[in-house]
C-alpha cells in the first residue's frame, strides 16, 4: 500500500512539474495559460491524494483506538463496581466474625467462663476454637474468605481493563485489596491474648478503612451505583465497630 501511495504521489508531482514547464513555455510564446494551469491543478490533486488518504487512515485509527479505550473503561467500571460490592460484603462478614470472637473472649475474660453452643468453657483457646467451629458450621467463616476471593478476581479484571484513565484508581484498589486481606486474616484467625487480638483487629480495621477512603476520593463523580454506599460503609455501626467495641 505504501508503495502504491508513493507511486501516486510522485506521479502527481511529475504531472505538476510538466504543467509548470508547459506554463513557462506558454508564457514565453504568449499562449493561453488555461491548459497548463489545469494540468498543474490535476498534478496537485493527484499528489495530494496520498496525503489525504494517510490523514483519513490516521483519523480512523485514532477513532478506533478511542473506541477501544472507551470499551475497556466501561469494562473496568463494571469490574470496579463488583470489586467495591464484594469489598463491602467481605468487610461486613469479617466484622461479624470479629464481633462474635470479641463477645466470647470478652465474656470469658470478665466472668472466667463462657457458654458456646451449650457448652461451658473456662480457657480462651477452647472457647475461641468452639466459637470458630460454630461459625464454620454456619458458613460465616467461609463468607469472609469467599467474598475476598471474589474481590481478588474483580481486581484482576480491573488490571486487565486498566487504561491511562484509571491507573490511579487501580493503585488505590490494590491498596484496598491488601488491607482488606490483612483485616480478614487478623479478624478470622485469632491469635495471642484477648488484648492482642483486639488491638490487632482494631489496627487492621483502621488501615482497611483508610485505604477505602483513598479509593473513595478517587472514585468518579458520576457514581454508577448507590451514591450513599461510601457513607454507609464508613459510617454505619457495623463498619466502625472497631472503635466502638475495641
Amino acid at each position: 500500500m505504501n508503495l502504491i501511495l508513493a507511486i501516486v504521489l510522485y506521479a502527481g508531482l511529475a504531472v505538476f512539474a510538466f504543467g509548470i514547464i508547459l506554463l513557462l513555455f506558454f508564457l514565453i510564446f504568449k499562449k493561453r495559460l488555461k491548459a497548463p494551469l489545469i494540468i498543474c491543478l490535476i498534478g496537485l490533486i493527484i499528489a495530494a491524494s496520498p496525503v489525504g488518504y494517510n490523514f483519513y487512515m490516521a483519523q480512523k485509527e485514532h477513532r478506533e483506538e478511542l473506541a477501544k479505550i472507551e470499551k475497556k473503561d466501561k469494562k473496568f467500571d463494571k469490574a470496579e463496581r463488583q470489586f467495591i460490592k464484594h469489598i463491602k460484603k467481605s468487610t461486613v462478614a469479617t466484622e461479624f466474625i470479629a464481633q462474635k470472637y470479641n463477645k466470647v473472649w470478652g465474656e470469658l475474660t470478665e466472668n472466667g467462663t463462657v457458654n458456646v453452643a451449650n457448652v461451658d468453657y473456662n480457657d480462651h483457646d477452647s472457647a475461641v476454637a468452639a466459637e470458630g467451629r460454630r461459625l464454620l458450621a454456619q458458613g460465616k467463616l467461609d463468607d469472609a474468605d469467599d467474598y475476598y476471593v471474589s474481590v481478588q478476581g474483580d481486581y484482576q479484571k480491573m488490571k486487565d481493563y486498566a487504561t491511562d484513565n484509571n491507573r490511579q484508581e487501580l493503585v488505590y484498589a490494590k491498596d484496598v485489596l491488601s488491607k482488606t486481606g490483612s483485616f480478614v486474616s487478623v479478624a478470622t484467625r485469632p491469635n495471642g491474648t484477648f488484648q492482642e487480638y483486639t488491638d490487632d483487629v482494631y489496627k487492621a480495621n483502621q488501615r482497611h478503612v483508610r485505604a477505602i477512603q483513598k479509593l473513595k476520593f478517587s472514585y468518579r463523580v458520576d457514581c454508577k451505583f448507590n451514591p450513599n454506599f461510601w457513607t454507609n460503609l464508613s459510617a454505619s455501626p457495623d463498619t466502625v465497630f472497631a472503635s466502638r467495641v475495641f
